[in-house]
């Protein structure tokens, strides 16, 4: 009787994991995969936009400030053309 109690012992744990896996499996299938790597492929693309967007701001706040750099020289030099002119 002990060995018949062993057996039913062990089956348990096999039984369930057996289950577990027969459920992931049709888990799985049901699954429209073609939806969900759409799905995949959109999200991948919107980080790549977003990506983009910030490189774009950073390199957008760097030209800004060599332009007003440009054009605060460029102001200096008129001031100090007109400057030199009324002495």
């Amino acid at each position: 009787m002990s060995n018949a109690t062993q057996i039913a012992d062990t089956s348990g744990p096999v039984a369930t994991t057996a289950g577990t896996g027969i459920t992931i499996i049709s888990w799985f299938a049901t699954w429209d995969w073609g939806f969900l790597i759409g799905v995949v492929i959109g999200l991948a693309g919107l980080a790549i936009s977003f990506a983009n967007y910030l490189s774009n701001k950073q390199f957008q706040k760097r030209k800004d400030q060599r332009e007003q750099e440009e054009h605060e020289l460029k102001i200096a030099k008129l001031r100090g053309r007109c400057n030199a002119g009324q002495n």
